[in-house]
């Protein structure tokens, strides 16, 4: 078995189904545009969707691992990273 392959088995085993993953974070993304079209009758530009894209992987993830540590930074380190981008524009 490849490098890959332990690495995908090992984030199965700790996320769940890959499908699931990504038919959650689908969804949820699709409910927050659908909140930010109400309020401006557009769709996210790719920037904020991207910023929120990167938020909602790792909720899904934490959904499955709440006590996964190393989520929880990832999630903290991507909203400063939003927060930077947003204050820098």
């Amino acid at each position: 078995m490849s490098s890959i392959d332990d690495t995908l088995k090992g984030r199965g085993k700790d996320y769940g189904e890959y499908k699931d993953n990504v038919e959650a974070v689908a969804k949820i993304m699709k409910a927050l545009n659908e909140v930010h079209k109400r309020k401006t009758a557009e769709d996210l530009n790719l920037i904020d969707f991207t910023n929120l894209n990167y938020i909602v992987i790792k909720l899904a993830r934490l959904a499955a691992t709440p006590d996964h540590i190393d989520s929880w930074h990832d999630l903290q380190g991507y909203a400063k990273l939003a927060e930077e981008y947003y204050k820098d524009k």
